[in-house]
């Protein structure tokens, strides 16, 4: 399953670079498969995914 172009550019407007089959956010130590977000077609759906993953990883940072 690959990303598309639109989800590649929103991604990308949250800080997250594709390497390979993996998603990576180098600033927040976010590693995830590709395929994990190339499921969620929405817009919205995929935006507040992105949104929730870098809230939780703050939180976690933030607890440790």
């Amino acid at each position: 399953m690959n990303v598309t172009d639109e989800q590649m550019a929103i991604l990308e407007k949250f800080g997250f670079r594709i390497e390979g089959e993996q998603v990576k956010h180098f600033k927040m130590g976010i590693v995830r498969e590709k395929e994990e977000f190339a499921r969620i077609s929405s817009r919205e759906e995929l935006q507040e995914y992105v949104k929730q993953l870098l809230r939780n990883q703050c939180l976690w940072k933030s607890q440790n």
